[in-house]
């Protein structure tokens, strides 16, 4: 085996990538295609990465189901809140307390959706936007470190000189990176179980 272009031959993912500020878990991806599309902004040719978990697993039930980008879903809870804070504001006299930071806010603080869920669940706003953000924050961080585990495992692979280890380590990194763009987790290998089917 011809090692001399191992690094040409097991090329990943984020080596076609150019530099620029659009990433997702550390990968830069903003040439990436993708078959994903948004009902609202109509954008097609998205990746993954672009919706959340919530979207990405309504379309894994159902391919046809019409679905917001992270971009969209952003905007329609921000014009939510607006839309809110100005139908209240003739009751200025109105509080509720949030369920999450056990605060007594005026009405603006919540949008209808909330209100509706009850004392015991009901969110401010600024809770469910904190939430949010740290849920996909813990996301991307967890992401991040996963394909930096991997590409370590890949160079250590290179060092190594085995074909096997690394043809093993880029099948796992670009498992992970491919994810980015499916929102399907790779899945770890099963070995067989259990006896084959006895010869007759």
């Amino acid at each position: 085996v011809d090692r001399s272009n191992s690094k040409t031959k097991f090329r990943i993912m984020s080596d076609y990538t150019k530099t620029n500020k659009v990433t997702h878990a550390g990968v830069e991806v903003s040439n990436w295609s993708g078959d994903w599309s948004c009902s609202v902004c109509k954008r097609k040719r998205l990746i993954a990465a672009e919706f959340s978990k919530k979207m990405q697993e309504k379309r894994h039930k159902d391919p046809s189901a019409p679905l917001k980008c992270k971009e969209c879903v952003e905007k329609a809870q921000k014009a939510e809140q607006e839309a809110a804070a100005s139908s209240s504001s003739l009751k200025k006299d109105e509080f509720h307390i949030c369920s999450a930071c056990k605060k007594s806010l005026n009405v603006s603080n919540f949008t209808t959706a909330q209100l509706k869920k009850g004392p015991e669940k009901q969110r401010c706003s600024q809770c469910i936007t904190r939430a949010t953000q740290e849920e996909a924050k813990a996301s991307e961080s967890r992401k991040a470190q996963a394909i930096i585990d991997a590409k370590k495992a890949v160079k250590d692979a290179e060092a190594s000189g085995s074909v096997a280890d690394q043809l093993k380590a880029n099948a796992k990194l670009a498992a992970l990176e491919g994810e980015l763009v499916t929102g399907i987790r790779p899945k770890a290998a099963r070995g067989r179980s259990g006896r084959g089917r006895a010869r007759r």
